[in-house]
């Protein structure tokens, strides 16, 4: 079990980095620790998201409705510590958010300083998406632009947008579904609706 977790965690490290280079490219982590994941209160590809990047150096936070046995169980199996929103180094939303959970979590997570940009949250949301063309994606990374829609996305874009306005300082997401695909939207990326 333990060489297939490290196997797993390696895989999806890999994915996660394959889409933050590429943005809005959808990748499946579907088969990483099937077993393990089955067992997390949240979605799989949250979990497999959580032991990949999380660590006793880092920090985190849940959003959403009934988070403690999750929280419980991240804490167990990274050794990272929960934290404030304020503070952590990843917020992970649920797909139990609330719209205004979610648009505080863009007004209340760290986005860096310009000594140190790289001190900001990547937020993991679970969502809904695929690469039809309701946003237009465009950055570094993307050829021209790349496609995608994301499920309630109209609710937290705008937060985004705010959060972005400075760069370098800003957040990284990580979007994950209940089919364990993901898809990357670094800070870098301008999204922009279609027809806009």
């Amino acid at each position: 079990m333990a060489i297939d977790l490290v196997h797993d965690i390696q895989k999806g490290f890999r994915t996660i980095l394959h889409c933050m280079s590429r943005p809005g490219t959808i990748k499946s982590m579907e088969g990483l620790t099937g077993e393990l994941s089955a067992s997390s209160e949240g979605l799989p590809a949250t979990f497999i998201t959580a032991l990949t990047l999380l660590d006793r150096e880092a920090s985190f936070a849940l959003v959403g409705e009934q988070t403690n046995k999750l929280g419980e169980q991240i804490a167990a199996y990274t050794m990272s510590v929960q934290e404030k929103l304020s503070a952590a180094d990843y917020v992970f939303i649920t797909k139990q958010a609330t719209k205004e959970q979610v648009i505080n979590v863009f007004q209340e997570v760290k986005t860096g300083t310009l000594p140190n940009p790289q001190q900001s949250a990547t937020i993991i949301l679970e969502a809904a998406f695929s690469d039809e063309g309701e946003l237009i994606l465009e950055g570094p990374g993307i050829k021209t632009t790349a496609e995608l829609s994301i499920a309630n996305s109209k609710e937290w874009l705008e937060e985004r947008r705010k959060a972005n306005k400075e760069y370098p300082l800003g957040v990284d997401m990580i979007l994950v579904d209940e089919r364990s695909n993901v898809v990357c939207i670094p800070r870098t990326t301008v999204i922009k609706m279609c027809g806009v």
